[in-house]
């Protein structure tokens, strides 16, 4: 079947514009922000963090919220990445070099935080996902040609590693800036690389002691590779990612039974020619049942019949995405909170 591209509008939109902020906002104010990460966990409640060090929660859907600052009120982490199960209970993860990595918890809503992990030397981290009180994992990018993940048996108790993963690191290989390059996901962990000669697929069941590496078909070199990651159950994961820069592209693989098969992207006629309507690289990824999400710095797409069709949920370009089977929220290139429904 031919590839057809339907543009439609949102059932619902809400933006609110968050240009940067200098001083600490008052309580139950959201704050004006560089907000980078967003986590939904229903409907009504949904986590964001800022480029800034700033936290913000809300339980009634955006009416009021909570706000915080994890390393303290004078620091500027870059808080790339937020996983909350409740809006009491959430971690988040900052982005950098050495000490500006870092992983904190907070069990009352944002009251206080506390730190499980600071990085140290050249040690940076990159993304992270944990099952609660269980099993979790941060990757971080390669050091001296050596693994580097930040793991825990219970979420509590944090150590650094090298070990665990069936095949060596590669020269510069690391992890993405999307906070979607490590995803636990129906009984499967799976971890995406970039930057280096090939990009990789790192995958376990969650029973297993050691992670396997499969070279990927995905774009490899600097500013190239896998961005996200979702695992759909055993052997069965989709791969996002693709090549920034002056010759960008958008790739979207499934890998099931030790093969990568391509997922066709939008595609449009112009003058005879077929290209894609998306030519950077895919950052967020969300699937489940039949549907597939994908966004980057040009949309949100969805697809509920493996590619032959897809769908615009949202024509301008974000920074993050969170989705529940319900909808999404978003956060777009000026920072702007977005609410997305299918």
């Amino acid at each position: 079947m031919k590839n057809k591209m339907v543009q439609v509008l949102l059932v619902s939109s809400v933006a609110i514009a968050l240009p940067l902020l200098t001083h600490v906002a008052a309580a139950e104010e959201l704050p004006e922000a560089p907000w980078r990460t967003i986590f939904k966990v229903d409907e009504s409640t949904i986590w964001l963090g800022s480029d800034d060090g700033r936290i913000a929660v809300t339980a009634d859907a955006g009416e009021t919220w909570r706000n915080s600052h994890p390393g303290g009120r004078t620091s500027d982490l870059n808080l790339s990445q937020i996983i909350a199960f409740d809006e009491r209970h959430a971690f988040t993860l900052s982005t950098g070099r050495g000490e500006r990595s870092r992983l904190y918890v907070t069990r009352n809503g944002g009251f206080s935080w506390r730190r499980l992990y600071r990085g140290n030397g050249d040690e940076t981290l990159r993304c992270f996902d944990l099952i609660p009180d269980g099993e979790a994992w941060v990757l971080g990018d390669t050091l001296l040609d050596n693994w580097h993940v930040v793991r825990s048996s219970n979420g509590n108790h944090w150590l650094s590693s090298r070990s665990g993963f069936a095949e060596r690191a590669l020269f510069a290989e690391e992890g993405a800036q999307s906070g979607q390059c490590v995803r636990y996901a129906n009984n499967m962990w799976a971890m995406g690389t970039r930057n280096a000669e090939t990009a990789r697929l790192i995958y376990k069941t969650r029973t297993a002691l050691r992670f396997q590496v499969a070279n990927t078909p995905l774009s490899a070199g600097t500013n190239a590779g896998v961005e996200a990651v979702y695992p759909l159950g055993p052997g069965h994961i989709l791969v996002a990612g693709g090549r920034a820069g002056d010759n960008p592209s958008a790739e979207l693989f499934r890998y099931q039974a030790g093969e990568f098969s391509p997922i066709t992207l939008p595609s449009r006629d112009e003058n005879g020619a077929t290209g894609s309507t998306i030519t950077q690289p895919i950052t967020q990824l969300f699937a489940w049942q039949d549907r597939i999400i994908i966004g980057n710095s040009e949309g949100v797409l969805t697809t509920t019949d493996q590619g032959e069709n897809w769908v615009t949920l949202h024509a301008s370009g974000i920074i993050n995405l969170s989705c529940t089977t319900t909808g999404c929220w978003a956060i777009s290139l000026n920072h702007a909170l977005e609410q997305i429904t299918f």
